[in-house]
């Protein structure tokens, strides 16, 4: 079969450096226009070669901007593998491109070349156990090492990854207090009735307030704090930015439906607690909008109807 000195594909290279062919070179450089070879490896007893490549991607919705990348090109005959090895391998590629995704810069760098030295470790132990009689002790004893290096390589990936998202939501949250604060400055300039205007300005900052020490502890308790990572950036944002929001609209509400007499909640007697009453109402509500919503909801019309436990049916005496 005739070799595509000008396009070559990896099988190719392969083919031309287990054989010695003086084109290689030229072969080698022709495979490089798409991207420079930084790392490679070429089995010698079977077809098999592990490549770490330097590609330039089009990003952006309009595909006008680049990023550079690493990618890991990887062949081998499957005739001399183990179902262990492909295992392993299938593993590299989906973590390989699962995170190059939501990684870039330096963390993407260091997420390919530790997937590219775990596949290569273990490609060169395969080479090496080709018709040796402890082949299949060896290469499952290597095969379960790779796999479990690969494990905590993802999961390392997955902690960048996180920490990325959750900067963009606390750059929301932080976009959406400079919000709350131009918007709680502007009510001080609209004209209401003294018992209500200060009250309410009150109940919008406790909310923003609560909802911000809510992120705050759940941010310090990484066990609890849930983000979606394939969300995207701009997602992320606008979650942190509308979280801020929620809390003191939230906390707005909680005074007015009190105040309506919406909600069954005694107010204190007391001019002077009736502000602080609020501002703590306020604040719970932004601290737990889910607590808000259930607080709402149940003095809904027909909430209580719902929640109502209908007795079993029995027979007439």
């Amino acid at each position: 079969m005739a070799v595509d000195v000008d396009c070559p594909c990896l099988p190719d290279l392969i083919k031309a450096k287990q054989a010695g062919q003086p084109k290689f070179a030229a072969m080698r450089a022709a495979y490089e226009s798409p991207g420079k070879i930084l790392e490679e490896y070429y089995a010698l007893n079977f077809r098999a070669a592990i490549l770490l490549v330097a590609v330039k991607e089009q990003t952006g919705a309009d595909g006008d901007a680049e990023r550079n990348v690493l990618r890991m090109r990887l062949y081998y005959d499957a005739r001399e593998s183990t179902p262990e090895v492909d295992d392993v391998f299938r593993a590299a590629r989906r973590v390989e491109r699962k995170y190059s995704v939501l990684l870039e810069g330096k963390p993407q760098e260091i997420l390919v070349r530790g997937i590219h030295a775990t596949a290569a470790v273990l490609l060169g132990v395969l080479d090496a156990m080709v018709d040796s009689p402890d082949r299949t002790e060896r290469v499952q004893a290597a095969a379960a090492s790779a796999q479990k290096e690969l494990r905590q390589i993802e999961q390392n990936a997955r902690d960048v990854a996180l920490d990325r998202a959750l900067a963009r939501y606390l750059g929301g949250l932080a976009a959406g207090f400079v919000l709350a604060v131009a918007a709680v400055i502007a009510l001080t300039f609209v004209p209401m009735k003294a018992e209500i205007g200060p009250t309410l300005i009150t109940c919008l900052a406790s909310g923003a307030i609560g909802a911000i020490l809510s992120v705050m502890i759940r941010t310090a308790d990484r066990q609890k704090l849930s983000m979606g990572l394939a969300q995207g950036g701009r997602v992320a944002f606008l979650s942190g930015f509308f979280r801020l929001i929620i809390g003191a609209v939230f906390g707005a509400a909680m005074f007015v439906l009190v105040s309506a007499g919406f909600l069954p909640i005694a107010v204190p007697g007391s001019a002077d607690k009736v502000t602080f009453f609020f501002a703590g109402l306020a604040f719970l509500a932004g601290f737990s909008e889910r607590w808000a919503q259930d607080t709402i909801v149940r003095t809904l019309p027909g909430a209580a109807d719902q929640h109502a436990v209908v007795p079993a049916p029995g027979k007439d005496g």
